[in-house]
């Protein structure tokens, strides 16, 4: 492997895992702005209105 294809696969690898994480943090304070479970997420209406607007 030449050292162009080792960085790029390194590049790669940090771009894949900063992505992932990101996609977990954005998840994790939706969730927790939204109040969690109950709020029209899986088994709900969909909408996600709680009327308290």
């Amino acid at each position: 492997m030449t050292p162009l294809e080792q960085t790029l696969l390194y590049l790669t690898s940090i771009v894949i895992l900063l992505g992932t994480l990101t996609v977990f943090v954005v998840q994790f304070v939706r969730g927790r702005r939204r109040g969690g479970p109950g709020d029209g997420g899986p088994g709900g209406d969909g909408r996600g209105d709680r009327g308290d607007r």
